[in-house]
């Protein structure tokens, strides 16, 4: 059979569009998906949060039962306090260490009827500031829980009025235990809660018409408002 040139053209024309199909459906049918978005994860938060100097307002109240030499029962004071407080903490991880102070303004009152209710003793409190070692441990970076000990001192009025009283003042001094939790709200700026408790010693204070010995302890609640350095 003869096969004419035209007739020969045609068929390699067919048989070259066959053989090129298979490639472009291929390239048709192959897909290439864009990369997977990145996500950063964000960054840990410090965890040195309360480490270094500080300086703050704390305000509270407070209660101090007296016991009264002329009396079988104390003399139950209360009122206000609030001051500066400051110091400076060493943070290794969760374990926070730290050296810290208070000078309180106090407005904690008490009276007390004696001799029959001739006379009446008005302790009250107006002055107050204590040194305390502080240690603690952080639950989470930005919640420490700690505990306090240190001293304490107070500047106390003592009159007694009536046949016999004066005016008076009296010093006392004292140890202080408490504990408490402090939370940052940023780098710098912190809010504490906590609770102090103070045995003061005795003061014997001398009248015209006897002497009247008192011995408080004082118990303090007290929120406060840091900024660290």
């Amino acid at each position: 059979m003869r096969v004419s040139w035209n007739q020969a053209v045609a068929v390699a024309a067919a048989m070259a569009a066959l053989a090129a199909a298979p490639s472009v459906a291929l390239g048709a049918d192959v897909y290439t998906p864009p990369p997977p978005p990145v996500f950063e994860a964000p960054p840990p938060p410090p965890q040195d949060l309360f480490a270094g100097w500080f300086i703050g307002g704390t305000l509270g109240g407070a209660t101090a039962p007296f016991d009264f030499s002329e009396s079988s029962t104390t003399i139950d004071a209360s009122g206000f306090l609030g001051g500066v407080t400051g110091g400076y903490n060493w943070q290794n991880g969760p374990i926070v260490i730290g050296l810290e102070g208070d000078v309180l303004a106090a407005d904690v009152n008490g009276e007390r009827r004696f001799n029959g209710g001739i006379n009446q003793a008005n302790p009250s409190i107006n002055t107050m500031a204590d040194l305390r070692l502080r240690a603690g441990v952080t639950v989470v970076p930005q919640v420490l829980v700690f505990a306090t000990l240190g001293g304490a001192w107070a500047d106390a009025d003592l009159g007694v009025g009536g046949p016999g009283g004066r005016s008076a003042d009296g010093t006392f001094f004292g140890w202080s235990l408490g504990g408490g939790a402090e939370v940052a709200l940023s780098s710098n700026w912190s809010a504490r809660f906590d609770y102090q408790f103070t045995d003061f010693d005795s003061e014997t204070v001398s009248y015209p018409g006897g002497d009247l010995e008192y011995d408080p302890d004082m118990s303090t609640y007290r929120g406060s408002l840091n900024y660290r350095f």
